[in-house]
């Protein structure tokens, strides 16, 4: 007779694999033979797994159909077995196995969808933190702005958006007409974070886009102003437009530290 720690392999590999040696083990009735029992587990498997799938890609499902939807659910199973004690992070590696690549581009609309609702996700379920306000700013001594560096809230997140995904949320989310996918001219950024509760995003200008990639890498106000430099032909603009920033991101509570 195996171990119990062998027949609960086995059972695993049964659910998830459809590994017919365990069912010596499972006793028929009348009702029910063996091979149905398993499969009650089996199905139930798969579907929590795909219920958690949906309930982190509401808006994909409703954009792409219900049955082709299950269809990618079902494949990513497979080919991502949840390793996870928590169904929170199960889905974490969809937008990667529909193609999403970030850096060029070259993935479908439904991978940047995915993408951009997971980016969501993470932006909700992110540690809290006291966001700073104004007054913060204010008690900087004048000369220690040069080296101050910015902590930001630990929900603040960009992604690189390549098609209109941000309109097609948006209008999916609301029950508009959802207009169909296109790709952008020229990529843009997206800045997403909780406030208050309250998860939001919008695009960002590629000046401010620049200098908050900078701010996030650990730069200090000086080296954001040499970022911004590259962008902005009028020199004299920047420290007032670095500071218009640092203005908008904390009325926006996404910062919660400075260090200088």
């Amino acid at each position: 007779m195996p171990s119990l720690k062998e027949l609960q392999t086995a059972f695993k590999r049964n659910v998830v694999k459809g590994d017919e040696a365990f069912g010596e083990y499972i006793i028929s009735t009348e009702a029910v033979s063996s091979d149905v029992r398993l499969d009650i587990y089996s199905n139930a498997y798969f579907a929590r797994l795909q219920e958690a799938l949906e309930s982190d890609y509401e808006i994909l499902k409703q954009l792409l159909g219900e049955d082709v939807f299950e269809e990618a659910c079902l494949a990513y199973i497979h080919k991502y077995p949840s390793h996870y004690f928590s169904l929170r992070w199960f889905g974490q590696d969809f937008p990667v196995f529909l193609g999403y690549a970030p850096d060029s581009g070259e993935h479908h609309w439904p991978a940047e969808m995915a993408q951009l609702e997971w980016s969501f996700v993470g932006a909700f379920d992110a540690a809290d933190a006291e966001p700073l306000g104004e007054a913060h700013a204010a008690a900087i001594p004048p000369e220690a702005w040069a080296s101050l560096k910015i902590a930001f809230h630990p929900s603040v997140r960009t992604m690189t958006v390549w098609w209109n995904t941000l309109l097609r949320w948006r209008t999916a989310k609301h029950n508009e007409t959802v207009p169909k996918p296109v790709r952008l001219p020229q990529a843009t950024q997206c800045l997403l974070w909780r406030n208050a509760l309250i998860t939001q995003y919008r695009s960002l200008e590629p000046d401010e886009a620049v200098a908050l990639q900078a701010a996030l890498e650990g730069a200090d106000f000086s080296a954001l102003c040499g970022a911004l430099a590259e962008e902005i032909q009028d020199q004299e603009q920047i420290p007032m437009k670095a500071a218009g920033f640092l203005k908008t991101w904390l009325a926006a509570g996404m910062i919660v530290g400075f260090d200088y």
